[in-house]
């Protein structure tokens, strides 16, 4: 899929690179991150927006604000139900050779999915897919904006668009904690737990803790970087952690290489840093490049 995924990339972005300007989410990650999940499962791409609206709003729920949010998280999640179960019933009636397909003809312990497996996992994929690598791809751009330099680099080392992805990754993750409960009291550093205790796990921290990385600082050329824990670990390890590294190293370069010298053309506006984080506006100018 790598090469749809660049053709995708340039695409997008020659729509708006002439101007040397562009409100970089909207423009380039949500419509770049929603078509990448509707390739990969075979919906079709013209329905992106439906794909990030819905998310986006889901996404919400990942957040401090959900309380305030939780009419429109519990509408968008409606939606995003009727949407699967149109789907799902389209390719039960008309089988092709896609995910979707896959995913309905499937099998547990012999015996088929039900409707509701099959939905829940449709809406998951469609979420997980869309919300966390539009917001790691906003998140990427601020990095780099930072580190212009390694912007430069970039353009000029497509190759190390892998690297790239692990590094911003681990410096400026879109998941900045992690939430548990704790199932028996417990004693931690001096803090006594109790069980039943919502617990939030600052798992950004750890990539940038000097007892793990001594050469902490951002920068994409340094080999043998210990593990991050951006896509979680153990049992709750990102089941799409090869999409989302996939089709970030293919669009980081290609951007490095056509907006070149990004800086804010205007205030951004930022998700509440919690769950889920990034931006949710980013207006960029730029110097077009080839």
């Amino acid at each position: 899929m790598t090469p749809r995924f660049l053709a995708l990339a340039d695409q997008l972005v020659s729509a708006f690179a002439a101007p040397g300007r562009c409100e970089f989410m909207s423009e380039f990650a949500e419509p770049y991150a929603a078509r990448v999940i509707a390739i990969m499962l075979g919906i079709p791409e013209q329905e992106w927006r439906t794909i990030a609206a819905e998310s986006a709003a889901v996404g919400l729920a990942m957040g401090v604000n959900i309380r305030a949010d939780l009419a429109r998280i519990e509408a968008a999640l409606e939606r995003l139900y009727a949407y699967a179960d149109a789907v799902i019933a389209d390719r039960q009636a008309r089988p092709r050779d896609d995910f979707v397909t896959s995913l309905v003809t499937a099998q547990a312990d012999g015996e088929r999915l039900t409707h509701a497996e099959l939905r829940d996992t449709l809406v998951l994929l469609i979420f997980g897919g869309f919300d966390t690598t539009r917001n790691q791809l906003g998140l990427a751009l601020q990095c780099f904006m930072d580190h212009p330099a390694q912007w430069r680099m970039l353009a000029q080392r497509p190759e190390l668009g892998p690297a790239a992805v692990e590094e911003v990754m681990r410096v400026s993750p879109t998941t900045t904690w992690v939430t548990r409960q704790s199932v028996t009291d417990l004693s931690f550093d001096g803090l006594e737990i109790a069980a039943g205790t919502t617990i939030h796990l600052y798992c950004a921290a750890t990539g940038t803790d000097p007892a793990a990385f001594p050469r902490p600082e951002f920068d994409v050329t340094v080999p043998g970087r210990p593990a991050h824990f951006a896509f979680g670990g153990g049992a709750h390890y990102c089941l799409g952690h090869l999409l989302a590294r996939t089709d970030m190293s293919v669009a980081l370069p290609l951007l490095a290489r056509r907006l070149r010298e990004p800086r804010l053309s205007g205030p951004p506006t930022w998700l509440p840093c919690s769950g889920n984080t990034g931006p949710a506006r980013l207006p960029i100018a730029f110097e077009p490049g080839d």
